[in-house]
């Protein structure tokens, strides 16, 4: 597993930015750096299950292992869903080294109408293709959090 850090500058106050950024109905805008499609389903709340999936080939499910609104939120990859997000017993070696993925958003307000977002990503090598896909996510973040 190696860590994979990107960061960006946000002309927003730190609470836009992080309501935005957990905001289930703008979520497929911003992650269409990886598809089209894509859903968030489930609770932003310390303890809670959270699955990132699209209807045609399913994806993952985290928890959420610490939350401060507008400060952290640090999540672990636990499993692997269905289209229908509905856990997958069956998975292969990809799937499987995707388990225990960390991912961690930092919210820091630089001022009263700027915030620096840092997300980490700590995942297993072979998913690097997908890693290199972030500073686009972060991009439509950003022009989805400034046009607000």
């Amino acid at each position: 597993m190696k860590p994979h850090t990107f960061t960006i500058q946000i002309d927003q106050p730190v609470a836009v930015v992080f309501n935005t950024l957990t905001d289930q109905s703008v979520f497929p805008e911003w992650v269409k750096a990886w598809g089209e499609g894509m859903v968030c389903e489930g609770e932003w709340a310390q303890g809670a299950h959270v699955s990132f999936f699209d209807r045609k080939q399913g994806g993952t499910k985290v928890i959420i292992d610490e939350l401060v609104p507008n400060v952290l939120i640090k999540a672990r990859h636990i499993a692997m869903v269905g289209p229908d997000n509905v856990e997958v017993e069956q998975m292969d070696a990809t799937m499987a080294k995707w388990i225990g993925t960390l991912e961690e958003y930092y919210f820091t307000a630089d001022t009263d109408s700027q915030t620096t977002l840092k997300v980490v990503m700590v995942a297993d090598e072979s998913f690097k293709e997908m890693m290199d896909l972030w500073p686009q996510a972060l991009k439509y973040l950003k022009e989805i959090c400034e046009a607000t």
